[in-house]
């Protein structure tokens, strides 16, 4: 196991526990007690975890404006994001334009139109790494949007990306968030991010979030949109039930996703 995909799973572990002790870890990972505590002290300093005295504790991230790194990021949930990106790609026809937002989930919608043989399909996104996955297929244009780089993130930002964005319309957009609320909404870790996302609903005809079950019922840092917004989402089984009732109430298809072990 690399170290990225140990680090999200304690991540993961810690989340769901709250607390966790070193000599825990070292026997799940089957790793020396020096590992641990340097995979330990990497998260710390990334600000998603607490260290104590023998162990770690997971930071509420309630309001947080903290979001992992991209090499963490890929490793959480990604069975569920898999699944979740093969449904979403289902959605999308010959001859659209689509938005893709910025993130790991929709990097597996990109991944999974690589074996789907669309025509004429144009994307548009502002996430270098969705750009390279699809760089190289001649049944996909891809336009990318300017900007300033977030450094180990590797998404654009800025006024030059919202200019261009203002002159573009799509048929649908995939929208990925940190947190979604019944009481506040979509939310998002960072600001820069949170004026590309609202244009990116304004533009679009139908606006599909895509968004794996530990994402609701948290807010985090800068509100996107309110429900209102949202047409369909695609989650996984996870998803708490109050949430689905909530989805049919306000008339918000949904579509649920099982994921595969891997």
């Amino acid at each position: 196991m690399i170290r990225a995909e140990r680090q999200a799973k304690i991540l993961k572990i810690l989340r769901e526990k709250g607390f966790v002790e070193n000599k825990d870890l070292q026997e799940l990972f089957n790793v020396t007690p020096i590992t641990i505590r340097r995979d330990l002290k990497d998260l710390s300093e990334q600000n998603l975890i607490r260290l104590d005295h023998g162990g770690a504790a997971d930071i509420n991230v309630v309001g947080s404006s903290i979001e992992p790194l991209y090499r963490t990021k890929m490793y959480l949930n990604v069975e569920k994001k898999i699944a979740i990106g093969m449904a979403a790609s289902d959605l999308i026809c010959d001859g659209e334009t689509i938005f893709l937002d910025s993130g790991t989930t929709t990097l597996q919608i990109a991944q999974s139109l690589r074996n789907k043989r669309v025509i004429n399909l144009t994307v548009v996104t502002y996430d270098i790494k969705i750009a390279d996955e699809l760089g190289a297929l001649e049944n996909i244009n891809v336009l990318v949007l300017g900007g300033i780089l977030r450094k180990h993130l590797y998404s654009l930002y800025g006024p030059y990306a919202e200019y261009v964005l203002k002159n573009l319309k799509a048929k649908k957009a995939f929208l990925a968030v940190d947190g979604a609320s019944k009481e506040n909404g979509i939310s998002n870790a960072n600001l820069e991010e949170v004026p590309i996302k609202q244009l990116i609903i304004q533009n679009s005809e139908e606006v599909i979030l895509v968004a794996d079950s530990t994402k609701f019922g948290k807010d985090t840092f800068c509100r996107v949109c309110s429900w209102d917004s949202i047409d369909h989402i695609i989650t996984d089984d996870g998803i708490p039930k109050d949430y689905l009732e909530f989805f049919e109430t306000n008339n918000i298809k949904t579509k649920i996703v099982t994921p595969t072990a891997t």
